[in-house]
């Protein structure tokens, strides 16, 4: 176990990936551990991926390492995210004014915050690419 990860609770975590490294002799008993340990910490909903590793140099020890990712999060919201609608170019009849599309839309926002529009040939300057603009400089 890692000294960094000592205060870390694991419980419900939701995703989890499991690496078992053994020799051949590993018995369905030991990896039926591991899982138990697994379902303990995780949630419900966790994706578990489980895999295996052959190693014969280990001779009556196993390694098990646990990547778990979801840590401390509260399950999210599966109902539709709500949606808000901004129509910004009306007049005070109500009808779209489009004559003022033609401006850029950062353009009609400041102009709309009472701000100076960033527009016309002060920005003849952007259609020289950024990297040959730095070599004039």
């Amino acid at each position: 176990a890692s000294p960094l990860l000592e205060d870390v609770d694991l419980a419900g975590a939701r995703g989890i990936l499991v690496n078992v490294t053994a020799n051949e002799e590993m018995g369905l008993d030991e990896f039926a551990e591991v899982g138990a340990v697994v379902k303990d910490f995780a949630s419900e909903e966790a994706t578990v991926v489980i895999g295996t590793v052959i190693d014969d140099s280990l001779t009556d020890e196993m390694r098990v390492t646990v990547v778990a990712t979801g840590l401390g999060q509260e399950k999210l919201d599966s109902a539709e995210p709500s949606v808000r609608v901004v129509v910004e170019n009306t007049n005070p009849d109500g009808q779209v004014d489009y004559g003022n599309l033609e401006k850029p839309a950062i353009g009609r926002k400041q102009q709309a915050m009472g701000r100076k529009a960033v527009v016309g040939s002060d920005m003849d300057f952007l259609d020289i690419p950024a990297f040959l603009r730095k070599q004039a400089d």
